[in-house]
């Protein structure tokens, strides 16, 4: 977990897997996710969070933060699993979330 202020008008870039999620305990942030593509149509996620909001990433990727005001940001990043120690949990019949917990295989 990381914490992080960002002062009024700063931003800041931040990397996300998939389910991540960012806890904003005060303040108003700006989040704009990369462009996505589909058929050669681009659209971008613009969102505002207020104090108290929870952001979930749907999709690993690169966002940028702008504090609209001074902000307190709590970043809980999910780790990646390891395809190879996933695909061994798989073979053993346990859910590939158990690779996040370092069990055995």
């Amino acid at each position: 977990m990381d914490i992080h202020t960002i002062k009024a008008g700063q931003r800041l870039q931040v990397l996300l897997m998939t389910d991540s999620r960012l806890h904003l305990h005060k303040g108003r942030l700006h989040i704009l996710a990369a462009p996505q593509f589909l058929e050669g149509v681009a659209w971008q996620v613009d969102t505002v969070l207020s104090s108290g909001a929870l952001f979930t990433a749907e999709r690993d990727g690169w966002i940028e933060l702008q504090a609209i005001e001074t902000s307190e940001l709590l970043i809980q990043q999910v780790a990646p699993v390891n395809w190879w120690q996933a695909l061994q949990q798989l073979w053993h019949g346990k859910p590939a979330s158990a690779c996040h917990q370092g069990g055995p295989v």
